[in-house]
C-alpha cells in the first residue's frame, strides 16, 4: 500500500495562510494510518509523502486531525501551475517515503 490516490474536492482552511486542502476518505485514512502503524514511518500524526497533481510534484505530509481522516495540503505553487482553484474536484497520486 505504499501507493494511492486521493480524490475530492479542494476547500480552503479560513484561518491564517489560506491554505487549501483535500480531505483523504476515512477508508483509505484507515488503510494509510494502519500501514504506517506497522512500518513505523509516522512522527507526530504526520505522514510524508509525494504527490503528484497533473504534471507538478511536490513532497509533503499527510495531516492527522481529531476526527480521523488525514488532510493534503494543496500548496499554492502547485494550485497555480495546475489552474487549481477552491471547490475543484482533483486526483492526486501519492506515494509513502
Amino acid at each position: 500500500m505504499k501507493k494511492f490516490s486521493v480524490e475530492g474536492k479542494v476547500w480552503r482552511y479560513q484561518g491564517e495562510g489560506a491554505w487549501h486542502f483535500v480531505y483523504v476518505n476515512e477508508k483509505l485514512s484507515k488503510q494509510v494510518r494502519d500501514f504506517v502503524i506497522a512500518q513505523k514511518k509516522t512522527r507526530s500524526g504526520l505522514v510524508r509523502i509525494e504527490a503528484k497533481l497533473g504534471k507538478t510534484s511536490w513532497k509533503t505530509s499527510l495531516f492527522a486531525t481529531k476526527d480521523g481522516p488525514y488532510l493534503l495540503a494543496i500548496k499554492a505553487s502547485v494550485r497555480h501551475a495546475e489552474g487549481i482553484d477552491e471547490g475543484d474536484a482533483v486526483k492526486v497520486s501519492c506515494t509513502l517515503l
